[in-house]
């Protein structure tokens, strides 16, 4: 089972809570933190990334929901099924069951404050998971979101993460070639990538998800934010054509870089704090 950061600070104005909640009929873990000082005034729900991404993006998201809740909100980051410390097997979850998940713990957290600015966290892949549960989500059109790096095509990424496993068999004298990979996939087989298992019932729904306009673009806001640690670097092209669409839909959008390291990517663990400062003032409405 991943472990959660436990070192973080202790911090008197919110309290942390730990657990395991029924969620779709599953028993999947969720860290919550919430408020104590000052009245709840934002609820926000955090969006994972996939795989070994969310292990490095661990720290650096136990600082922004503390944050967060420093600030008057009540944070909920979830482990999917198959993840983190939630019950079942990653090889055994699926597309489809994530995004039900996803949308079981929003409408857990809009019944714990219903008063509250909903706001929504996706980082990397989770703008993917965030876009496909959206319109099952309560309040969207009046919630803030941020996206952190965001994934805009499923299956784009897909290949990206099966070519770790080329790579690998390359070094040790095998030669998969990716397409080949994906037929494995297509008829069934289990593959594993990185250490974890993958199946048809996950890869399918993920290459077959898409940021859009449309889905994400119905939000109160969306702040796109980019990580690059070269002075004057310029928001890639998706997340450009992504922000002027969304605009014309009547979305408050934003695309932003920010000067550090893509921490998802480092061998060492990073957790730049001028991600956390750039993302705060989006997700309360400062």
């Amino acid at each position: 089972m991943a472990q959660h950061p436990d070192h973080l600070p202790a911090v008197a104005s919110f309290e942390l809570r730990p657990g395991f909640m029924t969620v779709s009929g599953r028993r999947l873990f969720c860290l919550r933190r919430r408020a104590t000082l000052s009245p709840v005034t934002s609820r926000i729900l955090i969006a994972p990334p996939f795989a070994e991404e969310l292990n490095k993006c661990r720290r650096i998201l136990a600082l922004c929901a503390q944050r967060l809740a420093v600030a008057g909100s009540e944070v909920w980051w979830p482990d999917l099924s198959g993840t983190g410390d939630s019950e079942g097997e990653f090889a055994d979850a699926s597309w489809a069951q994530w995004v039900d998940e996803f949308s079981g713990f929003d409408a857990a957290l809009a019944q714990t404050a219903p008063q509250a600015q909903p706001g929504y966290l996706a980082v990397r892949s989770g703008a993917l998971l965030l876009n496909a549960a959206a319109p099952r989500l309560g309040n969207f059109a009046g919630a803030r979101v941020v996206l952190w790096q965001p994934v805009f095509d499923g299956g784009r990424y897909l290949q990206q993460f099966l070519r770790l496993r080329v790579m690998s068999g390359r070094l040790g004298g095998q030669d998969e070639p990716l397409q080949s990979l994906m037929t494995r996939l297509a008829q069934g087989e289990l593959l594993e990538v990185g250490g974890y298992g993958l199946r048809a019932r996950l890869t399918d729904g993920l290459a077959a998800a898409q940021v859009t306009p449309a889905g994400l673009g119905a939000a109160r806001s969306v702040t796109v934010l980019e990580f690059k640690n070269t002075t004057g670097a310029s928001p890639s092209a998706p997340s450009v054509q992504f922000a002027a669409a969304c605009a014309t839909l009547g979305c408050d959008v934003d695309v932003r870089m920010v000067d550090c390291d893509q921490f998802w990517t480092t061998q060492e663990i990073s957790a730049p704090t001028a991600v956390i400062d750039a993302s705060i003032p989006s997700l309360l409405g400062q």
